[in-house]
């Protein structure tokens, strides 16, 4: 009993520290606001989505270029969900939608020559989306 509790306890340590190595590599810009709007469906669904943008430990260049691009990632990330149906949303395509939001953001950031030597952001969380008829 003792040895399997001890092999339980030794797995579970590995799995939470190669999580947590994992997680340790990204700073998470999480000041952008919730969006919301409608899709292209007919009716349009209403969405609310909320995404905190992943960049390199350390790397205050793309923190400060994100605080300074708020207004306008915001009203990118807007145009790019409105521009969306439902199967867009839906799990099975929830990859392609994080680097869509990727590649905007990047895109976003490196049209300014003052950020053009930034690294930009290597990874998306969507931590709120929300699909649904509005009536």
């Amino acid at each position: 009993m003792k040895i399997r509790m001890l092999v339980i306890l030794s797995m579970s340590l590995l799995l939470f520290s190669s999580c947590s190595k994992e997680l340790a590599n990204y700073s998470y810009y999480k000041n952008l606001p919730e969006v919301s709007g409608t899709t292209r469906d007919d009716p349009p669904l209403f969405y609310i989505i909320k995404v905190d943008l992943g960049y390199d430990w350390g790397d205050k260049k793309t923190q400060y270029s994100l605080a300074d691009l708020t207004p306008v990632i915001s009203d990118g990330m807007r145009n790019l969900f409105s521009s969306k149906s439902e199967f867009d949303y839906t799990i099975e395509q929830e990859e392609q939608l994080k680097q869509e939001i990727m590649d905007m953001v990047n895109s976003t950031i490196h049209r300014y020559e003052s950020f053009k030597k930034v690294p930009g952001i290597k990874t998306v969380a969507i931590v709120k989306k929300q699909v649904f008829e509005f009536r």
